[in-house]
C-alpha cells in the first residue's frame, strides 16, 4: 500500500482494458489489469480492477484484487485490496481511451466514432 497522498508507481504499459456497456443502467463496466511497483518492492503487484461508471454519478461502484502466492496452492490467487488510489488512476486513465469513446458512443454519452 502506498502513503497516503503518495501515487501509485502503475506500470502504464501493463494495463491491460475492456469495457461493455451496461444498457439498462445506462452505465459502463470496466474489467482492468495492471502491475503496480511500490517503493522498495522487488517485482510488481498485478491488481484486477472492475468499476462501473454512470454518466451522471461518475464512479458508482469498484472491486480491487491484487494476486498473491497462496501457501500450498498451486498458483496464486486474487485477494481483495482496498487499493482505492489505483482504481481513480485507472479510471482517469480509461476516460481518455478510444476504447472509452467507443463504449459511450454506444449509451449516447458523446457523438458516435465511426472506426
Amino acid at each position: 500500500m502506498t502513503e497516503f497522498g503518495t501515487p501509485p508507481s502503475v506500470l502504464w504499459d501493463t494495463l491491460k482494458l475492456s469495457a461493455e456497456p451496461l444498457r439498462g443502467r445506462s452505465d459502463i463496466l470496466v474489467v482492468a489489469q495492471v502491475k503496480v511497483q511500490d517503493g522498495g518492492q522487488k517485482r510488481p503487484d498485478e491488481y484486477r480492477i472492475n468499476f462501473e461508471i454512470n454518466r451522471h454519478h461518475g464512479l458508482v461502484s469498484y472491486d480491487t484484487e491484487v494476486l498473491v502466492s497462496a501457501v500450498g496452492a498451486d498458483s496464486p490467487r486474487w485477494r481483495y485490496s482496498g487499493r482505492r488510489d489505483l482504481v481513480v488512476a485507472v479510471k482517469d486513465r480509461f476516460l481518455n481511451t478510444q476504447l472509452y469513446s467507443h463504449v459511450a458512443g454506444q449509451l449516447g454519452w458523446v457523438p458516435a466514432t465511426s472506426t
